[in-house]
């Protein structure tokens, strides 16, 4: 349960960097999210990897549909968690 929360803690910053910079590029967001982790302290490889994943997927689900509104987005991502989560305990 953690895992998730904090993937959709990323999945907000995105969010956020977005509206505050909507030319953000991936490298941007990326970095966002890295000094989140860093903020937050978060020592665990799976949560940190987690939060990438969901990093990415939000931006993907953004560029993709710019008319969303961040609930959309966010809905979006929140089925596609389990899914995310599997993948990471399948490659760790």
């Amino acid at each position: 349960m953690e895992t998730q929360i904090k993937m959709i803690s990323a999945a907000t910053a995105v969010l956020k960097l977005r509206k505050q910079n909507p030319m953000a590029i991936d490298e941007d967001v990326f970095q966002h999210v890295s000094d989140c982790i860093e903020r937050e302290r978060i020592k665990e490889e799976k949560v940190k990897i987690a939060m990438i994943a969901a990093a990415g997927e939000t931006f993907k689900i953004a560029r993709q549909n710019p008319k969303f509104s961040e609930k959309e987005i966010l809905k979006e991502l929140i089925q596609k968690i389990p899914f995310i989560v599997e993948r990471i305990e399948e490659n760790n």
